[in-house]
């Protein structure tokens, strides 16, 4: 019962409509450096605003090479990821990485000079083919970010790993860790221990959980929180939405994939069609979690029996 308040309490109060929203920036989805914070003695972040299509972008910064995480959708962001990567770290070595290969996590690779390394995971490289698409909807979506994507490709990569990789970039470390398919077919995590800063990119937040990739599974989820979790960090910077405290957003997280099943399980065991199981899980849970395509999404992922 604890579990299903925790979840409630976070995932509720991200789907409830803001007080005040920021308001809609003509230019397009772009990340804005004069809000640059510092978050640990390492780690720095662009908070997104909760503005939609902005993630929240990321500097490790050591003395021999700054990696920056999630640099925005297009050159234009990563025009200005690049501008404050190399305020923050001059003359060092720049990494880029994203949490996953979507548009606005990846693409602003494209801004960075040709010294700078771009890293995936192998699945979130053979993943790109699928998700190539998703630029042309991006683009349809307003002209600004038509304009942002005009002429725009993947960044190639020049560091692809499974499993794990690991940066030292002068007195701080990142470890990138694929944690498999959740949100999409390739998510990563990027772990910083000397601060205990932890990336979780869509896999961990506020918001309600969007298992878009094909081949996730609740149990991956489960996993994936568990894995993080046992990190011990102690601040979570999402992909999307406010920064957390210690493991407030996978605790969340775990305890609504465990409600779903749980209540999937019941209605399985009321003799419920796969249809009306659907119906009667999201009719019991919806006023909790309001995002109604995410919360039917994790229903009929549990209907898998992934």
């Amino acid at each position: 019962m604890r579990a299903m308040k925790l979840a409630a309490l976070l995932l509720a109060l991200a789907a409830a409509p803001a007080v005040s929203q920021p308001a809609a920036d003509p230019a397009g989805p772009v990340i804005r450096p004069e809000l640059l914070t510092a978050v640990s003695p390492h780690v720095h972040v662009v908070p997104d605003e909760f503005r939609p299509v902005v993630p929240n972008v990321g500097f490790v910064v050591g003395t021999k090479a700054v990696l920056v995480v999630d640099p925005g959708l297009g050159r234009t962001n990563g025009d200005r990821a690049a501008a404050m990567a190399a305020r923050l770290a001059p003359g060092r070595q720049i990494y880029v990485v994203g949490t996953h290969p979507h548009p606005e996590h990846d693409m602003g690779a494209l801004g960075f000079p040709a010294t700078a390394r771009m890293i995936r995971s192998d699945a979130a490289e053979a993943d790109l083919a699928g998700i190539r698409r998703l630029a042309g909807v991006f683009a349809g979506r307003d002209p600004a970010m038509a304009a942002m994507l005009q002429g725009a490709d993947w960044r190639a990569a020049d560091i692809l790993f499974s499993g794990e990789h690991v940066l030292d970039l002068g007195g701080v470390t990142a470890r990138l860790i694929d944690l498999g398919p959740n949100h999409t077919a390739g998510d990563t995590a990027i772990w910083v221990p000397e601060d205990r800063v932890l990336f979780s990119g869509d896999v961990a937040m506020r918001h309600q959980p969007n298992p878009a990739a094909a081949n996730a599974s609740v149990d991956g989820w489960l996993r994936s929180q568990d894995r993080l979790e046992a990190l011990k960090p102690a601040r979570v910077v999402p992909a999307h939405g406010p920064l957390g405290d210690g493991a407030t957003y996978m605790q969340g997280y775990r305890a609504y994939f465990t409600e779903i099943r749980d209540r999937l399980r019941a209605a399985r065991d009321r003799g419920l069609p796969a249809a009306a199981q659907v119906d009667a899980v999201a009719g019991e849970m919806a006023a909790r979690y309001p995002d109604a395509g995410r919360l039917r999404s994790a229903i009929r992922l549990a209907q898998t029996g992934r």
